[in-house]
């Protein structure tokens, strides 16, 4: 999974939340209502706060657990 994923507000299916210029907020990613039909969902393209995201990227595989919290040096 590389974007985090919201619950669209119109269709209630999860579907990626992309990045944008806006601080703290990402657009969600076009996607259909139903996967056979050709118009995509009225919930395409809204923004909506990464705080409201269910699910993140994991971790990589093979990198130590973090210790502490992060530092910049």
């Amino acid at each position: 999974m590389r974007a985090p994923r919201i619950q669209c507000p119109d269709c209630d299916r999860p579907v990626a939340l992309m990045p944008t210029r806006r601080t703290g907020y990402g657009v969600i990613h076009d996607h259909k209502r139903d996967r056979r039909s050709l118009s995509l969902c009225t919930g395409s393209m809204r923004q909506l706060p990464l705080s409201e995201a269910t699910l993140w990227q994991d971790a990589l595989p093979g990198l130590p657990a973090q210790d502490g919290p992060p530092t910049l040096f």
